[in-house]
């Protein structure tokens, strides 16, 4: 439950605005998550599909008078002040999942099917040198894979060193090569890569790790989404403030979703959600939240899916 304070044209009412007067016609609304469930699809492209259902607010106008506005906005001004971390760690809860949801939409929109990490044997501790280092690698990759596209998370492990984890797609496993008397040959595509990222990183030896998905492998897209959602949940909690957690490069533009009306019951926005699926789906998460007033269901293609089913609260 919230308390709002609205003028007459809509606006929230600080409080310098109330005491000098120039607030007019201000009301106050109490708001609740108590509405119906607005449930929305999400075609992602690649086999996958996501289906989400959120209570919607409910406003109700409460009647109060000016003193009684006055002493709430108070009140409100010295709970900034007392609980100034607790907000902070709020709003960084929100934006995490906001990022999380993100990267796990666009890993999925864009196919990925194969993680990189990107490492230092030195103590690379400097992450904007980091971000640097990340843009060369990404020209010299375009030099040899025109169509590379990514997602990556930066991540400090606990000795402080930097790690860039990397879901991208359609990484040939070879490439082909003309010798200077003009015989074809081929070299190991990761032997090219790391051999890109250590012209990079210079005397700070680079390396990289490679997973990719293999036949029965549980690492499909949806997986990958996962793993590197996981890094940026991390970063906000443990990383540098004001920093971008993440980023991306190449095509991979998440569709907006299509709304498929309310229902009255979180039950019923599941059964919504899992009418969506059908044989040519296989579900890979039920997310549910603690409080029951939202969740979402996640599918793909079965050639693609992961073995096993994941249900988590959050």
């Amino acid at each position: 439950m919230a308390i709002m304070i609205l003028d007459h044209f809509g606006k929230s009412v600080k409080t310098v605005d109330f005491l000098s007067g120039r607030a007019q016609g201000v009301k106050a609304f109490q708001v609740q998550r108590t509405g119906a469930f607005k449930v929305k699809g999400h075609d992602l492209g690649n086999g996958h599909l996501e289906v989400s259902f959120r209570r919607g607010d409910v406003a109700k106008e409460l009647d109060w008078d000016r003193v009684m506005i006055l002493d709430h906005l108070e009140l409100m001004d010295r709970w900034r002040e007392e609980c100034e971390e607790e907000r902070r760690q709020r709003a960084l809860k929100v934006a995490a999942n906001r990022a999380k949801k993100r990267v796990r939409q666009l890993c999925k929109a864009m196919g990925a099917d194969t993680l990189l990490t990107l490492t230092y044997k030195a103590n690379e501790t400097d992450l904007q040198r980091c971000k640097a280092d990340l843009k060369a690698f990404n020209r010299k990759m375009l030099g040899e894979f025109p169509e590379f596209c990514f997602i990556a998370a930066f991540e400090h492990q606990e000795r402080g060193a930097l790690h860039i984890h990397m879901a991208t797609r359609r990484i040939p496993r070879e490439i082909k090569r003309v010798s200077a008397e003009g015989h074809p040959y081929t070299v190991n595509s990761y032997n090219v890569i790391r051999a890109l990222w250590r012209s990079v990183t210079k005397e700070r030896r680079g390396n990289i790790d490679v997973q990719r998905t293999k036949r029965n492998s549980t690492r499909s897209p949806a997986r990958i989404a996962t793993y590197i959602a996981g890094y940026i949940i991390k970063e906000f909690a443990e990383g540098e403030k004001w920093t971008n957690r993440w980023t991306k490069y190449g095509k991979c533009d998440v569709p907006p979703p299509v709304d498929l009306g309310t229902v009255d019951t979180a039950l019923e926005g599941l059964k919504a959600a899992m009418a969506c699926l059908n044989s040519k789906h296989a579900l890979v998460d039920l997310v549910f939240s603690k409080w029951g007033d939202w969740g979402y269901v996640s599918a793909e293609s079965p050639s693609k899916a992961a073995r096993g089913r994941r249900v988590s609260a959050c």
